[in-house]
């Protein structure tokens, strides 16, 4: 969430957009996540049938905290923590900031995480994404932020050059095969 916030608020700030919205979405978002991130939370959806952990971020900020009193956010807060990720779009450019900066730095991070555990090497990386983003996390933010910066400078929409988005999106689907669906990590998965 740290990493989220300091994404978004760069973001934020180059498009002179509300950064202390960001802030209260970045730092809500997660904050339904299950132990064991994931996993946790498709065990729990295969026990009770439904559960999405941004529905829960929702639940935890506007319901639980204060003893049952909730927080007092406003409808921009409550709506960029719920719709960070599913089908809904936020509302605000800062709730579309926070979407996007969440991808960014999951991506990013998880990359490192995996180099770091020997799952994976920068010379593994897809031909498009070492050459549009580069093989280092920091150089892949940079790139990533930079771009967004310049395709969203019309505060019309929060998005991505269409090249960037297509190495992104590669590097998404990189990731799953490589990480987040390996069958080396699937003994994990199943004892969380």
């Amino acid at each position: 969430s740290l990493e989220v916030s300091q994404i978004s608020r760069t973001i934020a700030r180059g498009l002179r957009l509300n950064e202390d919205l960001i802030e209260a979405i970045a730092l809500g978002h997660d904050v339904g996540h299950t132990p064991f991130g994931h996993a946790g939370e498709y065990a729990l959806r295969d026990l009770i049938g439904h559960y999405n952990h941004n529905e829960q971020s929702l639940r935890v900020v506007e319901y639980l905290e204060k003893n049952g009193k909730g927080l007092n956010l406003t409808a921009a807060v409550k709506d960029g923590i719920l719709n960070h990720t599913g089908e809904n779009k936020p509302f605000t450019l800062e709730g579309s900031i926070v979407r996007k900066g969440d991808r960014i730095a999951y991506l990013c991070h998880d990359y490192d995480d995996g180099i770091r555990a020997g799952m994976i090497k920068k010379t593994d990386l897809p031909a498009r994404v070492a050459t549009c983003l580069g093989t280092h996390p920091s150089d892949m933010i940079t790139v990533m932020v930079a771009d967004m910066l310049a395709a969203s400078a019309d505060l019309m929409e929060i998005r991505l050059s269409p090249a960037i988005e297509a190495a992104m999106n590669e590097l998404r689907e990189f990731m799953f095969e490589k990480i987040y669906h390996s069958a080396e990590l699937e003994p994990d998965r199943k004892k969380a």
